[in-house]
């Protein structure tokens, strides 16, 4: 019985695996925030892909938020 159990469960994710979407295109995005007046604190860089989301004070609609260090008044983001 656990090996009928065994064999349905791993067919079942080979089939479900088989649905997925390989065309599915793929994005990258790169920031780079330069002359920074120091390099203390960090850089908050915000994606909203909505729209209407901004403004957005309190930072309740956006997509993708990133907090990156400043290094030598500088900051970089690669997604």
């Amino acid at each position: 019985m656990k090996q009928i159990i065994t064999l349905f469960l791993a067919f079942t994710s080979i089939l479900l695996c088989s649905f997925t979407d390989s065309n599915k295109e793929n994005y990258s995005l790169t920031v780079e925030v330069e002359n920074l007046r120091n390099s203390k604190g960090i850089v908050q860089i915000t994606l909203y892909n909505k729209d209407g989301s901004i403004p957005d004070e309190h930072y309740k609609n956006y997509f993708k938020m990133e907090k990156v260090n400043i290094t030598n008044g500088k900051c970089l983001v690669l997604k």
